[in-house]
């Protein structure tokens, strides 16, 4: 018996010598080690701009469809808005109570989202306004439109300001709350006549220089006078105005806007919002904006278009990883048809035009579908020929990766999760070739822990479940009622208004007052036909 006890406890002796070597032999082949203790920022979203041709969706026949894939599908929690205030015939869309941005706002709320809107003024204001001015030719050349002066030769920043806040109570007057403000557009583009992509405007745009001089007013000046502005309108309600929101990621454009902003009033804002035109888009310059900034700032991307699919993606994996963004909104979410660059082409502003989705609606949602709000990134060693990185839920309860192999050849990646207990795992790929318009987009796809291959020009996200941390309690968030809010136009409202440009239905009391005074009007002129015609009849 004793022998039998001895042979036993040798055999699983070497049961667990075996087992360990293996885990041992598996940890040394991994070529990707993440590390969950480790963490970073942490994630405010996804989302991108409803702006031009967005509203022809909320007046299609597919218009649900539509949502579906917006809110369902790709789980956008931040909408981009543009403001209309006193913008032309436009005007008249903010005065009938945004009917379209309602549209959108309602249908993600709808659908379990609890959206985030940020609001950007692209400086198209009416320019017959008084405190706008234009500035023919400056000492370099250029021309366009800045504040105005007042009798004292000052430039009317006080007047910006209050305007400002007719915009947000335009949107709350919507129903619509605002989260974060933009006072500019690519601020520093608007002096040049120029568009992203270096082509000639239309019009001259509305300039905020880094500086204030004899041609036009300073960003800083225009952003702190705003801020005041809304501190005194709506107190705690006030959206947060972002920082410049610049055309490109480019370190030595921000700190010209940011520098003097953050000297004077560095709590004046919390997000630094910019773009990706016309900037070197590497690790190393995106690491130049985040080591600059992101110690003190949360970073947004908040515009970016293009159809390169796979391109996109390793651009999006790099920015949460050397900028350390929380945020990534693309361009045009709902536009006409234009070559496959945005994420959901509409045929039309018929009710029956037709609406799909191209390729870079997919590979948003390979970000965006599972890394929600909230969640934090992780550390990840990685030896691979891919572009990978992680993002873990705040009670460590889930991991999602997302792995982009920008190659030509495919890899082969071993992951190295620690100690992690997985119980469930899920995988979605998009498979790039030649064309970019025949991808093959969110097949399914397999983790295995002893190694996945990753085709050439693919992207993968893999979703990890395991046991929450028991020691994990969550944040006690207040809600709070924003007084400022009004009530939204319904869905139904929403599209008929887009539809016919009129503005809200009227309400059930007035409609009921009409009615009622009109029975009246009806029965006073029967009994006075009646009494006239008996007046008659005793005549004769």
């Amino acid at each position: 018996m004793k022998k039998l006890s001895k042979i036993a406890a040798i055999f699983f002796a070497l049961i667990l010598s075996v087992s360990c070597l293996s885990a041992s032999v598996l940890a040394a082949d991994a070529n990707v080690t993440i590390d969950m203790d480790t963490t970073y920022q942490t994630i405010d979203g996804f989302g991108a701009s409803y702006t031009w041709y967005s509203d022809w969706l909320t007046t299609n026949v597919n218009a649900e469809e539509g949502y579906d894939w917006i809110f369902n599908d790709a789980e956008f929690n931040i909408l981009r808005f543009r403001d209309l205030n006193h913008v032309g015939e436009e005007y008249q869309n903010a005065l009938n109570g945004y009917p379209a941005y309602s549209g959108y706002y309602q249908a993600a709320v709808a659908r379990g989202i609890d959206p985030l809107v940020l609001v950007t003024s692209w400086g198209q204001y009416d320019r017959d306004l008084d405190f706008v001015a234009f500035t023919e030719l400056d000492d370099e050349g250029h021309t366009y439109y800045t504040l105005a002066k007042d009798e004292n030769g000052e430039y009317m920043y006080d007047e910006l300001a209050q305007f400002c806040v007719e915009s947000i109570q335009l949107f709350f007057d919507a129903g619509i709350p605002v989260d974060y403000f933009s006072i500019s557009n690519e601020t520093e583009l608007q002096g040049l006549h120029i568009d992203e992509q270096g082509n000639a405007r239309d019009q001259a745009g509305f300039y905020f220089g880094p500086e204030e001089n004899e041609y036009h007013c300073a960003y800083w000046k225009a952003h702190l006078a705003v801020y005041e502005a809304f501190q005194e309108a709506f107190g705690e309600f006030a959206p947060s105005i972002t920082g410049a929101e610049v055309m490109a990621d480019s370190v030595g454009i921000m700190r010209e806007y940011l520098t003097p902003l953050i000297e004077e009033d560095p709590d004046s804002f919390e997000v630094i919002a910019h773009h990706l035109y016309g900037s070197p888009n590497t690790p190393q310059s995106y690491s130049e904006v985040g080591e600059e900034y992101s110690d003190d700032y949360t970073m947004w991307q908040t515009e970016w278009y293009y159809n390169e699919y796979i391109n996109h993606a390793e651009k999006m994996a790099n920015e949460f990883i050397y900028e350390n963004l929380s945020a990534y909104l693309y361009w045009n979410g709902v536009w006409t048809g234009d070559v496959g660059n945005c994420l959901i082409e509409i045929g039309g502003a018929g009710e029956f035009d037709t609406i799909k989705r191209n390729g870079n609606h997919y590979i948003m949602m390979h970000f965006s579908k599972y890394v929600e709000r909230g969640y934090e990134r992780v550390d990840v060693a990685n030896d691979s020929k891919s572009t990978v990185v992680a993002f873990k839920a705040p009670d460590s309860s889930r991991l999602v990766i997302v792995a982009v192999n920008n190659t030509q050849e495919a890899d082969n990646l071993v992951f190295d999760l620690g100690d992690a207990e997985i119980t469930s795992t899920m995988g979605f790929q998009t498979l790039g070739n030649e064309n970019p318009f025949l991808y093959d987009y969110w097949l399914d796809t397999e983790y295995d822990e002893n190694g996945v291959e990753l085709p050439a020009q693919s992207v993968t996200t893999y979703v990890i479940d395991m046991p929450a941390d028991p020691d994990y309690v969550a944040p006690v968030v207040e809600e709070k009622e924003n007084p400022y809010l009004g009530t939204p136009v319904t869905a139904g409202d929403a599209a008929n208004d887009a539809a016919d440009g009129e503005g809200a239905s009227i309400d059930t009391v007035t409609l009921v007052v009409i009615i009622v005074g009109a029975v009246v009007v009806v029965a006073a002129v029967i009994i006075i036909i009646a009494a006239t015609s008996k007046g008659k009849k005793k005549a004769k």
